[in-house]
Order: C-alpha cells, then sequence, then structure tokens
C-alpha cells in the first residue's frame, strides 16, 4: 500500500476528474416531505433536526422545487452554509438536481455573503473605497495588533495596563486574548467609549487600555487599508451598509424570492441580526441542530436558535435587535426525527451524548429521533439503496496503555476495515481534537504507508518544515550578517540542505584541513559560514560538499534578485526555489508513494501556501520590497487560509478536527485522543481579558454579567465541548469507534463513557491488544522470526521460508523478503584481529576500566564511536589546560585565568551560563586548595601532564582452530602501557605519587578505590620504570631527574573538583608493594589482550538494557540489549 496511488502502478502524474454529483432524485421521509410541501409564499419555515435527518435534502428539494414548479428564478435564491465546504458540497447538489450551470454562485458562507453585499455596495457607490475591498486575515490583524503593542512598550508611550499584565503583554497569548476581546467588541457593534463606559460598572481597569488599543486599531486600519474588512467585523459592516442606504437593504429583500440557511447553530449574534434584516417575514427555510456546534470558538450562539420563530416574524427595520423583534405566528415548524445516516447503536451513542448538553425551550425537537431501525441501511439523507439489509451498527470504546500504542491500534483498525472488510479508505475518518494530535496522526499513519488526506495546515505558513530553510535562506540573501554558525549548521541540515550529522562533520574536517595547510586559524565555525556566502570556497570539497554547494548556490541566485530592478517577494522566493532543484526530486517522492512521499507531498503542499502568501503579499502591496515581505511572514505566528491548489489523492482516509468534520459523513469514523484534559478542554478561554464577560453585558447587562462566576462558564465550556464532541460522533454511519490512553500521566475522557459505557459488572476497562499492522513489511518482519527453529515446530518454520519465498519472487518483489538483503545473514568483513601480528598494542590507563568491564564498549569508542563533546567534558578539557599551565598557583590566579579563557567556550551571558561559570570557578578553587594540602603533606609537584611509556608482557596468540580471528600458527604480538598524568608528585619518603584530576560529580567507593584501575595502571607505571626520565614541566617548575632507583610508588590520588563538596575531594589508593602489585600488573596485561582480539564482548546486566544509569552505553550495537540483536535473532 502507497500513499498517493494504488500499490503496483507506475509512478507517474494522473489527472484525477472532479467527484461527480449524480442527479438522484432522493425519496424522502414523511417528515422531509411535509417540510417541502410548505407552499410558496408562507413565509419562514424552521426545521430543526437531529445530525443525519436529512436537513441539507430538505434544503436542496425545496429549492429545486420552487425553480421548477413555482418558477423561482435560481439566480434569485440564497443559500447560506457556515462553511465554505459546505457551500460548497450545497452548490454542488443543488446545481446537480437542476441540472444546468449557473451564472452566480447559488451557495455561500456568512462571511462570503456580508463580503458581497460590501463589494456590490462599493460597485453602487453607496460605500466609498479607494481600493476593492478584502478580508483581512488573522496573521494580519495578529501582525497590527503586535505592531501597536510593541510601540507601546517603548517609554513614554505605556498604556494603562494593570501591573500584574506587565510580564504578558509580550507574548502571543496576550495578542490572542486582545483579538478576542476585539472580535467581540466589533461582533457586538460596541465603540472604544464603550468599551470605558462598562470598565467602570464592570471593574475592569484593563479595558480602558484595551479601549485605547481598540481605537488606534480602527485608526491604523482605516489609513493604512481602509478596503480590508476584518473577519469578526464583515456581518456588522455589512448591517452598517443597511443602516446607512434604507434602499440598498429594500432591494436585496426584493432580489431574493427564496432564502435557505444551512446549520443556524453555527451563527453568532451579527449572523442572526443579518439574518433578520434580509429574511423577516420572507420565505425563508432555517435548518438547525443547536446539539451540534463546532465554532464555538468563533462565538457561535447556538441558545439563539429557541430566537428563531420571533426572530423570522414580521419585523420593522433593520437593527431591532434580536429580543425587540415582535413573534408572530407566521412562522412554520417543520421539525425531522427519522435518522437518514445512523444505524441504531451510533444514534443511541449521540442521543446519550445530546443529552448531557443543556437546551433552551424550541430547540428540543432537534433531539428526537424516530424509526432509526427501520431508515438504518435503506436511506442516506434521502438517497434510497434498494436490496441493503438494515446494519445495526457498532460502537467500540478501547483504552490502550501508551499514546504509540494508540496509534497503533487506529491504523491496526483503518487496514482491517479496509482489507478485511473490503471498505474503500475513503470510507474511513479519523477525527482528533486539536492539530497537534492531527500532525502526530498523519506521521504515524503514513509510515504504514496508509493514504491520507487532511484539511489545510494548522499551522503558521513560516513554521513548516519545507518553508522554514527557504526563509532563512531568504534572509541572507538579503543580509549576508544574518548568516550565523547555527543557521548555516540549520540550513545544511534543513529538508532542502540535507546534509547528514556524518556529512557535516566530514565537511567541517574538510575545510579544516584545507585553512590549516593554506596557514590559517580560523575554527570550522567560520570556514562554514563563509564556504555558503562564498561558493568558491567549496571548490575543493568532494561529496561531503554536496548540500553546502546546493545551499551556497539557492543564497546566491536569491542575492542577485534581490538586487535585480523590480524584485520583489515573488522574484526572490522563485530565484531560491529554483536554484534548489528539489522540485522534480520531491514531485517523483509524491508520486512514489510511502512515508517519504507523503512528506514529500506535504512539503510541495507547504510550499504552494507559500507562495500563494507571496502572491497575495505583492499583489495588496505592490510597491513593497523583499525585506517587508521576510518581516511581515516572520511576525505572523497564526496559520493564514489559502485557495492554493492541493494535491488530490483517490481514496484516502481523512484526517481532521470536528471543525472541519462538520456537514459530513463516513460509514466508519474513529475518534482518537479521547483524553481527560484534551477533550474536553475546559480551561476557561478569554478571561484574561474578559472578552466573554463584555459578550455577556453587552447582551445581558452588567448586573447579569456579574452574576455568571467561573463554575457557570466552565459549564458553558463543557456544553461547548459536548457539542464539537457530538458533532463528531454523529459523523459515524456505520461504525463508531473511541481511543484512549490510560496510564500513569494520562486518564481517558469520560466523554468516552458516554458512548461505550462500561458492561455490567465491569469495573474498569482492560487494555484493548494491539496485533500485527496488516502490511507487507510487518508481515515478511514476523514471517521471518517464524523462519527460525528456536522452539518451533520445523513445519512451521517450513511453511513461513515458503511464503517468505513466494514474497521474494513477487511482482515487484517485497522488501525484506530476499534473504539476500537480510543484515544478519552477511558475512562479517572481516576476522583478523585488530592488531595485525608483530604489531603493538597500546594501553592507556584512562581506557582500562572501560574495556575490563565491557570490551565492546572499548572497541566501538576506539572505533570512534564516541559521544559528542558535551559542555561538561569541554570544561573538563579548559580546568586541565589551565592546571597544566598553572600547576602551582593561588585560588585569586587561577580564577583570573578562567574568566581570561571561559570565552573560548561560547557561552551564553544568561543565568544559566552564570551558573556554569561559578561551578568552573568552584574547580579551580578547589585546585588551588588541593595544592594547599599537598604541600602540607610534605610533597612536591615533579611535572604536570608527565607522558610516560613501559614495555609489557608480549601477547602470544595461541591457535584455537574453529574460533574466529585465531591464526594457524601462533603469534606475537608486542604491549605497550603510555598515557599521561595530570600531575606527578613526590614524598618525603623520595616515592611517587600519581595525581588524576576529575571534574566530573561522580566519584568510586572506599572499596572500589583499593583496585581503582585507572590509578593501579599509574602505579604499575612507576614500577615498571615509566617515569625515569624527566618530562617536561612548567615555566616556574623545576624539572626532576628521576635516578634508576626511584621507582617505588608512594600511591595514586584523585582529587575530585567537580562535586559539591566544598574543598577537594581527595581518595588515596594505598601504595602498590612487592607482595601486593600482581593485580595491577596482571590487570594491564589483560588488558592488553582484549585490547587485540579480533571478538569484544558485550557485558552488562542484560536486564539492565538502554541508556541511563548502570545500563548499557550503546543499546543499538549491544546483542545483550533487545535494539542491538541481529535481526535474525
Amino acid at each position: 500500500m502507497t500513499v498517493g496511488r494504488p500499490a503496483g502502478t507506475a509512478a507517474g502524474l494522473r489527472l484525477l476528474p472532479p467527484k461527480q454529483v449524480l442527479n438522484v432524485v432522493p425519496v424522502l421521509s414523511p417528515d422531509q416531505q411535509a417540510a417541502v410541501d410548505v407552499p410558496h409564499g408562507s413565509g419562514p419555515v424552521l426545521v430543526p433536526g437531529a445530525p443525519g435527518t436529512g436537513k441539507s435534502t430538505v434544503l436542496i428539494e425545496v429549492a429545486v422545487r420552487r425553480a421548477e414548479r413555482d418558477g423561482v428564478d435560481p439566480e434569485r435564491m440564497l443559500v447560506l452554509a457556515p462553511s465554505r465546504l459546505a457551500a460548497d458540497s450545497l452548490r454542488d447538489r443543488f446545481t446537480a438536481r437542476l441540472n444546468r450551470s449557473l451564472s452566480t454562485t447559488p451557495a455561500r458562507t456568512w462571511a462570503s455573503y456580508a463580503f458581497d453585499l460590501i463589494r456590490r455596495a462599493k460597485a453602487e457607490g453607496i460605500l466609498p473605497l479607494p481600493r476593492p475591498p478584502r478580508l483581512l486575515s488573522g496573521p494580519e490583524q495578529d501582525l497590527i495588533i503586535k505592531e501597536l503593542l510593541e510601540g507601546h512598550a517603548l517609554p513614554g508611550l505605556e498604556l494603562p495596563w494593570p501591573e500584574d499584565l506587565g510580564a504578558a503583554l509580550e507574548t502571543r497569548g496576550f495578542r490572542h486574548e486582545v483579538r478576542q476581546l476585539f472580535d467581540r467588541i466589533i461582533e457586538s457593534g460596541r465603540t472604544p467609549d464603550d468599551l470605558v463606559r462598562l470598565a467602570g460598572q464592570c471593574n475592569r481597569p484593563d479595558w480602558i487600555a484595551a479601549a485605547a488599543l481598540y481605537a488606534e486599531y480602527r485608526d491604523v486600519l482605516d489609513l493604512r487599508m481602509p478596503e480590508a474588512f476584518d473577519p469578526a467585523g464583515i456581518i456588522t459592516a455589512a448591517r452598517q451598509i443597511f443602516q446607512d442606504a434604507p434602499e440598498f437593504l429594500a432591494a436585496e429583500r426584493d432580489r431574493l424570492q427564496l432564502i435557505l440557511v444551512d446549520d443556524i447553530q453555527e451563527a453568532n449574534p451579527a449572523v442572526f441580526e443579518l439574518l433578520a434584516d434580509i429574511a423577516a417575514g420572507k420565505d425563508v427555510y432555517v435548518t438547525s441542530s443547536p446539539d451540534t456546534v463546532v465554532q464555538g470558538f468563533r462565538g457561535a450562539r447556538p441558545d439563539l436558535t429557541a430566537e428563531l420563530p420571533r426572530l423570522l416574524a414580521p419585523a420593522g427595520a433593520p437593527g431591532e435587535g434580536l429580543r425587540d423583534t415582535a413573534a408572530g405566528d407566521t412562522v412554520l415548524e417543520r421539525p425531522l426525527r427519522v435518522t437518514h445516516r445512523h444505524a441504531p447503536a451510533v444514534a443511541q451513542a449521540w442521543l446519550e451524548v445530546a443529552a448531557r448538553i443543556s437546551q433552551r425551550a424550541g430547540g428540543r425537537s432537534a433531539r428526537r429521533l424516530e424509526s432509526a431501525e427501520a431508515a438504518c441501511g435503506q436511506q442516506q439523507d434521502g438517497l434510497k439503496h434498494h436490496g441493503v439489509a438494515p446494519v445495526r451498527g457498532d460502537v467500540e470504546g478501547h483504552v490502550l496503555p501508551s499514546p504509540v500504542q494508540e496509534l497503533r491500534y487506529v491504523a491496526q483498525r483503518i487496514l482491517d476495515a479496509h482489507l478485511n472488510q473490503g471498505r474503500e479508505l475513503g470510507d474511513i475518518a479519523v477525527i482528533v481534537r486539536n492539530g497537534g494530535q492531527l500532525n502526530q496522526l498523519q506521521r504515524h499513519l503514513a509510515g504504514h504507508g496508509i493514504p491520507v488526506r487532511v484539511p489545510v495546515a494548522e499551522s503558521a505558513v513560516r513554521d513548516e518544515v519545507a518553508v522554514r530553510p527557504l526563509l532563512d535562506a531568504y534572509a541572507v540573501a538579503l543580509d549576508p550578517a544574518a548568516l550565523t554558525p547555527e543557521s548555516a549548521v540549520a540550513l545544511l541540515t534543513s529538508r532542502i540542505g540535507g546534509a547528514t550529522s556524518i556529512e557535516l562533520r566530514r565537511l567541517r574536517q574538510s575545510l579544516r584541513r584545507e585553512e590549516i595547510l593554506g596557514g590559517g586559524g580560523r575554527t570550522s565555525d567560520a570556514l562554514l559560514v563563509e564556504s555558503l556566502l562564498e561558493p568558491g570556497a567549496l571548490a575543493t570539497t568532494g561529496i561531503e560538499g554536496r548540500s553546502a554547494r546546493r545551499v551556497a548556490r539557492m543564497i546566491e541566485a536569491g542575492r542577485l534578485a534581490a538586487r535585480a530592478p523590480g524584485g520583489n517577494a515573488e522574484t526572490v522566493l522563485w530565484a531560491l526555489w529554483n536554484s534548489t532543484g528539489l522540485a522534480a526530486r520531491w514531485t517523483d517522492a509524491a508520486l512514489a508513494g510511502g512515508a517519504a512521499g507523503a512528506r514529500a507531498d506535504r512539503d510541495l503542499d507547504a510550499m504552494m501556501a507559500l507562495f500563494h502568501t507571496a502572491e497575495r503579499y505583492v499583489d495588496q502591496l505592490p510597491g513593497s520590497g523583499p525585506d517587508q515581505f521576510l518581516e511581515y511572514l516572520l511576525s505572523q505566528e497564526l496559520p493564514m487560509d489559502t485557495l492554493a491548489a492541493r494535491a488530490q489523492l483517490e481514496d484516502a482516509v481523512e484526517l481532521m478536527t470536528p471543525a472541519s468534520a462538520a456537514g459530513r459523513e463516513w460509514p466508519v469514523v474513529i475518534i482518537s485522543g479521547l483524553q481527560e484534559g484534551v477533550w474536553p478542554n475546559t480551561r476557561l478561554r478569554g478571561e484574561l481579558l474578559g472578552s466573554t464577560l463584555f459578550a455577556d453585558a453587552v447582551e445581558h447587562g452588567v448586573e447579569h454579567a456579574l452574576q455568571l462566576g467561573p463554575i457557570s462558564r466552565l459549564r458553558e465550556i463543557r456544553y461547548d465541548e459536548l457539542r464539537s464532541f457530538s458533532t463528531a460522533v454523529s459523523r459515524a454511519r456505520d461504525v463508531l469507534i473511541c481511543t484512549a490512553v490510560s496510564s500513569e500521566d494520562e486518564q481517558p475522557s469520560s466523554f468516552l463513557d458516554y458512548v461505550a459505557p462500561l458492561r455490567p459488572g465491569q469495573d474498569r476497562r482492560t487494555f484493548t491488544p494491539v496485533e500485527r499492522p496488516m502490511t507487507l513489511r510487518a508481515l515478511v518482519a514476523e514471517l521471518r522470526q517464524h523462519a527460525q527453529l528456536d522452539g518451533r515446530s520445523a513445519a512451521e518454520s517450513l511453511e513461513a521460508v515458503r511464503v517468505l519465498a513466494r514474497l521474494a519472487v513477487a511482482e515487484p518483489s517485497v522488501p525484506g523478503a530476499d534473504p539476500d538483503s537480510w543484515w544478519g545473514l552477511a558475512p562479517l568483513s572481516s576476522a583478523e584481529r585488530i592488531v595485525p601480528a608483530g604489531g603493538t598494542v597500546f594501553v592507556s590507563p584512562s581506557k582500562v576500566e572501560t574495556v575490563q568491564k565491557s570490551p565492546l564498549d572499548w572497541f566501538i569508542q576506539a572505533a570512534g564511536g564516541e559521544a559528542a563533546t558535551d559542555f561538561a567534558r569541554s570544561l573538563g578539557t579548559l580546568v586541565h589546560a589551565i592546571a597544566q599551565d598553572l600547576p602551582d598557583s593561588s585560588g585569586s590566579e587561577y580564577v583570573a585565568e578562567l574568566v581570561r579563557r571561559w570565552p573560548a567556550l561560547g557561552m551564553k551571558d544568561n543565568w544559566e551560563g552564570k551558573l556554569d561559570f561559578q561551578r568552573a570557578e568552584g574547580m579551580v578553587r578547589k585546585l588551588a586548595q588541593y595544592i594547599l594540602v599537598m604541600r602540607s603533606e610534605g610533597r612536591s609537584l615533579v611535572g604536570a601532564e608527565r607522558d610516560f611509556e613501559v614495555k609489557l608482557a608480549d601477547i602470544v596468540d595461541v591457535p584455537q582452530p574453529g574460533l574466529p580471528g585465531t591464526a594457524a600458527d601462533p603469534e606475537t604480538r608486542s604491549a605497550v602501557l603510555r598515557g599521561q598524568v595530570d600531575r606527578l608528585e613526590i614524598d618525603s619518603e623520595g616515592r611517587l605519587v600519581i595525581v588524576d584530576l576529575k571534574t566530573g560529580k561522580r566519584q568510586p567507593s572506599k572499596a572500589d578505590l583499593a583496585r581503582h584501575p585507572q590509578l593501579g595502571s599509574y602505579q604499575a607505571a612507576v614500577l615498571a620504570g615509566g617515569f625515569m626520565e624527566p618530562g617536561t614541566a612548567a615555566a616556574d617548575v623545576q624539572p626532576v631527574a628521576l635516578q634508576p632507583g626511584d621507582v617505588q610508588p608512594g600511591g595514586a590520588v584523585l582529587a575530585q573538583l567537580g562535586t559539591s563538596n566544598k574543598g577537594p575531594g581527595i581518595q588515596v589508593q594505598e601504595p602498590l608493594d612487592s607482595s601486593d602489585n600482581n593485580w595491577a600488573l596482571d590487570m594491564v596485561n589483560e588488558a592488553a589482550r582484549l585490547m587485540s582480539g579480533s571478538v569484544f564482548e558485550a557485558r552488562h546486566d542484560p536486564a539492565k538494557s538502554g541508556h541511563g544509569g548502570h545500563g548499557c552505553r550503546l543499546p543499538e550495537v549491544c546483542p545483550l540489549c533487545l535494539r542491538g540483536k541481529q535481526v535474525t535473532e
């Protein structure tokens, strides 16, 4: 299975025709027929009903009947829906039933209709605007608010915000609160003066500052872009036109002969008022389902559906308000009660959820379902399916032990429905609460090769993984100083650069090598930056410079485009993108499918959104330069809606949030991520600046608003969360599957119990087992396990081998089935010892303990498998360097030297950097204290960083037939113990004392110290005469020449400088003597033997696998760890 095209098809571009909506005459239920049969001219008709009762079908059939039987011109009809998707669906169905095209758009969203009114008002000269009207996007609005707040942060320009808000003023969350308050002000048609008045009545001093900010916001819009209308205010602006030009309203009411409104429960108060303006007393059908709402975050008020009878009765002039319109008896109600969507089990689950939502009188008829058993399986939204047996349906609730298991279970159920039940992937939808869950689920399903279709990205364009590096290169093209070592690394390792960490390391080494050969001394960071700004610097690099050349070419192309006459955002972006040469590669990857194809597909969509944003910016601000666009885009922290074309998949699972799922249905719906605190998310909204309090005060009065406390608001939020969950549940036709995680950190949502309650006698949910994914890759993995005997029957293993053979020779072959591709069966590249016969094994005292504990660990480190240098190691190196250059100094001298060298670590001057410096200062002061202790004990310094080298016993390799790496004849290898000690001291008896400075926080126990491998190795070197020759000493220390007899060890010392003790921790290993020195020499010789081998054992407790603590340091390659086992094991 692949993403984007069926498995087995040739890669290539396929032109998919648009989905056809068939002109099928539905068989209406009696309640639907009663609603459709209302005679023309009867006035307003309310059509309440639960989801799936065929409300949208009623609207379409009413429109068709009025057009065909009553002679109503479709051009004089208005169909309104809450979302663009719903409006598109109504338009397609309407035109299909009419079987002809229309010159105007019959179905619109509320915002689209209001915008059309504004456009026509300008065309008729009613609304004076310098340019054509446009809709202000959310990111643009956020940017204006951000600029205003930043301006008021300057000295002398501060607004009178309360002191407790001072720390929040520069945050994105505060701007979100400001936007919410502004939206409520705009929707209610109030002014800054109204907000100031309410500030005193509601005791909200922050509203005074907010009123000043709002007044400035309106002034900026009027001066900078008077043609722009923010989304929250476009409805109010349309109503204002009606109030200022009554003749325009009268003409609109005369033009409209039929108004059809779907899902009015998603409307905010301003929409209800606009509806009253154009529809009161006219032929208008309004459908409602107050229990299914997803636009609550945009101010949807399902409770106002109870006002519809009074709202739609004949009214006077516009602007009277919802509660002032006189009720009449001319409003008809035709409730729908028969479900045409849900199987009985799903319908019952929805009723259980809906019953927990508070509902005002007048809306209860939208919660009644009748004859669900009879209708199930025979009609779907009015479409009759003959010969289909009734389906009982199924509702399931599952709890998994971890989020990963939940993702695996969702993938398992999708594959089971598709492969075992024969369902199309397009018949399956997965609904989650938020965009973060959506992205995680998309990645997981794509990894299993499951095609997915997702709505427009819910993150800002600038934050897309593929877009960010292009914007970084854009910034560098405008200003080369913007390229820092960190941003250079980010560019090289990005989706566009494509360099791996190994390639980046090799590039650094190559650049550094060329620099040294040329007599220079610049760091690899500086050379990396220069190589991207000066492409010629990469001329001598090989394959390791491939990514750098691509990035350098991109920056140069952008620089030329920015300098060209007439250069703008579009031309610079295109030059950058075109120079990468990635368009064809990503297109091929997207068409090839798989996880990589899904990623490429998303990246291409992100690029389309970026270029669409640039196009819109250039069109709206034609004189702006490239630098202004970059500032504009980087300042946006909200996602921007886009009409840019996106790739379409023939058959794919739909992934979405409840807002995108509204108005649609699928045979199988999976609701994932039902966690307490996530769904429902009962966090109080709009509390920081009191936007909810403001809305309540405007609608119900100040006294009533102040009586509503946190408990009342939390109750309303929970109802809002229930409505969105109700919407998700009601999207299922036959099967509803709900999943949650139960662990120490996460608890299942109570919503899970509403749809799938515990069975009688069951006190808790058990974990649902997750089976192997039904993918060829997982099948091959399981067959390979069964192909090994390992306690299984020979017949079972033989059958697994036969199936693997069939998969290996299939066309196309299944990856991993052919044994030739199995890594575990590949022969060793070499079985020879790592030191050839006659060679020398060099043993370092610091590595003796490592090879003793685990030879495998030592070998991996010796082969270059070291962890990246972290700050702790860099700090230790710095302290050791100071101790070498100043081996006998005071604390103040050490601190002064530390201050001088500290910038070399590249630490930032912040609180964390200051803590690290304090830690380093403590180390060097402890070093000074140790020197005082040394003197008090009668020792003197012989040398610092003293080298030594001693010959050990030869290693003789005796032939052992059958053992890898052994020779046919005896072989001999030399062994040498060599290294460097931090300090070499001599005591009052003339014995040598080895001192090792430790900057780490851990120290050995007293029992381990007696035979500490590193210290024992140092003392063995003393006994073997390793320090008889004078060594290099610091300038202020006289070298001591040791005589042949002066080779007795006086012990070894660990000077602990990095512990939390106030002074240096001094741990002493007693001197080796003639009666107890064999253990040290034997240990060193054994280490030499282990280091010269061809087989390196892993030694640790198998129960302590994985990183950290006393576990394995290298679980990825350790055969004792599950992650390090061979694929054949």
